[in-house]
Parts: structure tokens; C-alpha cells; sequence
């Protein structure tokens, strides 16, 4: 019995470029079930849905199951954060010889053109492009981030924060060149990936992004914002939320140290330790946000320790 010739539409599809779109999710069942929801309707012909759990502790995916009977779903055996979770993905899409990897936060909505959008933006800039994200509104943050764009203008080696491209930069139509992507989406490259271009699993999650930048500089590839994809993203934690205030001024020394030289080391130290921090763990405190406070405190002495990954208590 011969082999059926190929259809023009199988055809056509074959020379899209493969796209894999992978959810990372952990103890999130609404939220994960309507991110993916969204992202079922896209209208990319030539890509793959996916959840990757990391290894949820109550029963997420019993109702992300019933609810997507057909989905394919990956549960890791141990909570490996945000950065160590994506990179199995990552690595997963490299094997599986996908040519871009878009990565997921569980809990955003996009319109049905983004990853076309996300795809079309890599493509163009084909020879250069490590990494490709859109615009963010955080629906459920302060009115200042609800308007911002999350690409950053610049980091600053000095303070180890990240600057904020305006909302009118971000409204342009045309894709924009970035220091890195500050995303819940990004799509990553093959060639990025064939540059061992990966998170560091080191900051668990959070500045993941900035890590990203640094590396694809060092690999010259550039990181790519797209206008046009606008990326709802509904998770902010409670302000003043002690495990991010852990993990961010832990990962901020973190950076500085892997990043910065010897003279940004002195000044930040000097900065933090003699400055900021006694400043916020003072003002913090008189607010009612001991916790917080503490929390801050603890992650500079873990940086300081080299205490990274996921060794601390609150990675858990």
C-alpha cells in the first residue's frame, strides 16, 4: 500500500517553524486553567501545549487533568523553582528539536495572535535573536506597574535594580531591541539554547531575566521586546510578601557578585549594608511588615554565605 502524498496544508505546515509552548505550574489550578485556556487559542498553526508541574503538593493537577483530558503533562519529582523548572523545559525543547520554546508564568492571559507575533518577531531578527517577550499589564499591582512595559531600559551594576522602559516607548509598533526581556512569556531560540544560554537555577527565581541579558550579551544575541503581544499577567504577590523579599535581596547581591566588578561590589556592599538595608528593615518594621524585614535581612546573609538555590528554608 503506497504512502499518501502530502496535502498543501501539511506541507505548508511542516515549514513553519516548530514551536513548543510549555506552562510552568505549582499549586495554581484556576489560574493554570485559564492561562491555558488562553493559550489554546492560538492561532499559530505549528506548535505544542504543554504543562510542566513542579511537583504541586495538593490537587492542581487533578483538576488541570479533568478539565484538559488531552493535555501533556509533565510533573517533576521536586519543587525546582522557577529557573531550575524552565530549564528542563528548555533542554526538553532542544532535545525534542523544537526551534523556539516559549515559557509560560501560570497565571496570564494573551490574545490569540501572540506567539504568531512572538514567532514573526524571532524570525525577522533570525541571525541575532537569543530571546523575544512582550508587553506586560500586572492587573493585579500598583497603578505605576499596571501602565508599565516590563523590558528594562538598563540594570545598574551600582544598585543591582532594573530600570522600567516608559509606557510610550513600549506603545510603539515596531519590535525593540532591550537589555533583556522582564516577562511572564518569553520565547527562547534554538540558537540561544546552542549557546547554552540557560537560567541560572543558582537564583531559584526572580532576576532570572537580567541573568538572561548578561548571558546572551556574552554570546552576542540580543533580547527583543514585541509591541503587539500584550501579556495580562494577574499574580503579583501581596506587597511586601516575605518570600520575595527574601529572594530578591538575595539574588540582587547574588548578581552583583557575578556580574559586577570589583569596584561595584565595594560600592553595593557599602550601599546595602550600611544604607538600604538598615533603612528598610527600620521602615519596614515601623510599618507592621516585620516579616518582610526579617526576610530581606536573611537573604543578604545567605548571598553573603553563598547560600543559593534552593538551601533556604523559604525556597520550600
Amino acid at each position: 500500500m503506497g504512502v499518501k502524498p502530502e496535502t498543501e496544508n501539511q506541507s505548508a505546515l511542516r515549514a513553519l517553524p516548530r514551536v513548543l509552548v510549555s506552562v510552568l505550574s505549582y499549586n495554581s489550578a484556576q489560574s493554570t486553567i485559564d492561562t491555558l485556556r488562553s493559550l489554546q487559542q492560538q492561532t499559530y498553526p505549528n506548535y505544542h501545549l504543554q504543562l510542566a508541574d513542579n511537583a504541586s503538593s495538593d490537587d492542581s493537577l487533578k483538576h488541570i487533568a479533568r478539565e484538559f483530558p488531552d493535555l501533556d503533562i509533565k510533573v517533576f519529582p521536586e519543587n525546582l523553582g522557577y529557573t531550575g523548572g524552565n530549564n528542563r523545559v528548555l533542554e526538553q525543547g532542544l532535545a525534542e528539536g523544537y526551534d523556539y520554546i516559549v515559557l509560560c508564568n501560570h497565571d496570564i492571559e494573551v490574545d490569540q495572535r501572540a506567539v504568531a507575533h512572538l514567532v514573526e518577531t524571532a524570525n525577522f531578527h533570525c541571525a541575532t535573536a537569543g530571546v523575544v517577550g512582550g508587553v506586560e499589564v500586572c492587573l493585579n499591582s500598583e497603578p505605576r506597574r499596571r501602565r508599565a512595559a516590563v523590558a528594562t531600559a538598563k540594570y545598574s551594576k551600582w544598585t543591582a535594580r532594573a530600570s522600567w522602559l516608559p509606557q510610550a516607548v513600549a506603545n510603539k509598533f515596531t519590535p525593540l531591541e532591550v537589555p533583556c526581556v522582564h516577562g511572564a512569556l518569553v520565547l527562547f531560540t534554538s540558537q540561544a539554547l546552542r549557546s547554552e544560554v540557560l537560567m541560572d537555577e543558582n537564583l531559584f527565581m526572580y532576576f532570572d531575566e537580567v541573568d538572561i541579558g548578561f548571558q546572551l550579551r556574552e554570546k552576542s544575541l540580543l533580547a527583543f521586546v514585541d509591541p503587539r503581544v500584550a501579556i495580562k499577567h494577574k499574580g503579583a504577590p501581596e506587597r511586601y510578601n516575605a518570600r520575595e523579599g527574601y529572594f530578591m535581596q538575595r539574588n540582587r547581591l547574588y548578581m552583583v557578585q557575578k556580574y559586577g566588578l570589583w569596584y561595584h561590589q565595594l560600592f553595593y556592599h557599602l550601599y546595602a549594608g550600611l544604607i538600604e538595608l538598615p533603612a528598610k528593615v527600620c521602615l519596614r518594621s515601623l510599618q507592621g511588615h516585620t516579616r518582610f524585614a526579617r526576610a530581606s535581612v536573611d537573604g543578604h546573609i545567605d548571598a553573603l554565605r553563598g547560600r543559593m538555590g534552593r538551601d533556604h528554608r523559604r525556597c520550600n
